[in-house]
């Protein structure tokens, strides 16, 4: 398994959950690579920790150049790195949004092609990790919500694609993991904002991931991990 942003937040703990259940795990990272390195020397034997960043065109390449002989052997693709750029649109500079792209829309979208061409005749599969964002459409991430909205969008497009050989799903998070510096009151606020009057954990994603590749009749499903925070404004 390939679990891009890997190494620490909701990747760090869908590389662990899934080393928990045995899988070999490539931990990849960008600006986390000892945190990578450290989470590796946890995992089962065969783990690897690998740098790219995803963000240049060639970011895709390059992380597959470094996996080898490796590559045929990685069945599985969780894209969970990703950028969470605070911004309403009067402030967005053209190179802020280009980040934001490249990471969270195009890097999906250059690794599936990597993927299905290393396991050719193989199949796998192909998880996005999503944001309740790319439902909601955030006015103050304006690109962040775009981008999300389009990976969204890639699922469903790759699982009609890639079909039948490789499943294309997606997780979108709601309220898990706060930014760091978020305050208790804002982070009780996003709980009474949903079903469960709770926020949830990383390790609800990490679930969710599990599930997704045991469940072999699902695909280009976009898969709601939010508490039922969709449906709080309609509650009675």
């Amino acid at each position: 398994m390939l679990v891009t942003g890997g190494a620490h937040r909701v990747g760090g703990a869908i590389s662990a959950h899934l080393g928990a259940l045995g899988a070999r795990v490539v931990v990849h990272a960008h600006q986390h690579l000892e945190a990578a390195d450290r989470l590796v020397a946890k995992l089962p034997a065969g783990s690897v920790a690998v740098g790219a960043d995803l963000r240049l065109p060639d970011g895709a390449d390059r992380l597959y150049e470094a996996l080898g002989s490796l590559a045929p052997q990685v069945d599985g693709l969780v894209h969970a790195a990703a950028s969470f750029l605070r911004g309403p649109l009067a402030e967005l500079t053209a190179q802020q949004w280009d980040e934001v792209f490249s990471l969270n829309l195009r890097a999906f979208a250059l690794l599936a092609g990597r993927f299905a061409a290393a396991r050719a005749g193989r199949g796998g599969d192909l998880i996005a990790i999503g944001d309740s964002a790319g439902l909601e459409l955030w006015p103050s991430y304006v690109a962040h919500s775009i981008a999300k909205a389009g990976l969204l969008s890639l699922v469903k497009l790759l699982a009609k694609g890639m079909a039948p050989a490789f499943r294309v799903n997606a997780i979108v998070p709601g309220a898990v993991l706060p930014p760091d510096g978020t305050s208790a009151e804002l982070v009780a606020t996003y709980a009474r904002r949903t079903l469960l009057q709770r926020i949830g954990q990383p390790a609800d994603i990490a679930d969710a991931v599990a599930y997704l590749l045991r469940a072999r009749f699902v695909t280009g499903a976009i898969l709601p991990v939010t508490g039922g925070s969709e449906l709080w404004r309609g509650r009675e």
